[in-house]
């Protein structure tokens, strides 16, 4: 399968989120639900080198990609894409992907209405989103993590992900607390 393939396409259009998995620098799994977008064949995710997920891709760059097509109709499978990531920082690529992820995060209609929506959150979050970046005291951190894909596989959604995915979890401990169902994974 090819990233132009239609089965492919229709997947990563229909995604918002993609789970990243990578080694940390010891060799440990490690793995993070993240913001992408697709541009040229390659997959840009927005994250930084200074974060525990960005040290190990430093050390260890192949990855694995899943991804739910959670926007579509529900499908019986997930996709995987494995590729070799490398962080860039070029300002040219940083500036059209940090547009890209704006147009498709924030400047649609559901997108703006959160954001109105939760307003008087925004000045937080601008601090909590750029305090590591004061913490570097001039060092520049290298934020876009730029994908080359290099295979893409479908696999079956195991039951527990589609009840998870059907259902939704809380998005806060609040709602945990209101009587909200919570889908804990178990233990094998």
């Amino acid at each position: 399968m090819r990233f132009d393939d239609p089965e492919v396409r229709e997947v990563l259009a229909h995604s918002m989120i993609l789970r990243l998995a990578a080694l940390s620098p010891k060799g440990q799994p490690n793995i993070r639900c993240l913001w992408f977008v697709c541009r040229q064949g390659r997959i840009y995710i927005f994250t930084a080198d200074i974060t525990p997920i960005g040290r190990g891709i430093s050390e260890h760059p192949e990855v694995a990609l899943l991804f739910d097509g959670e926007r579509g109709p529900q499908s019986s499978r997930i996709l995987l894409v494995r590729g070799r990531a490398i962080f860039r920082r070029e300002g040219g690529i940083v500036a059209r992907v940090m547009l890209a992820l704006a147009r498709k995060y924030f400047l649609t209609r559901p997108g703006l209405r959160n954001l109105l929506a939760h307003a008087s959150r925004v000045p937080l979050a601008l601090r909590f989103y750029a305090q590591p970046w004061w913490e570097l005291r001039g060092k520049e951190p290298r934020v876009i993590l730029e994908v080359l894909p290099a295979s893409f596989e479908f696999l079956p959604r195991s039951p527990a992900l589609g009840s998870v995915m059907a259902k939704g979890l809380p998005s806060s401990p609040r709602k945990r607390r209101l009587g909200q169902r919570v889908l804990v994974p178990r233990r094998i």
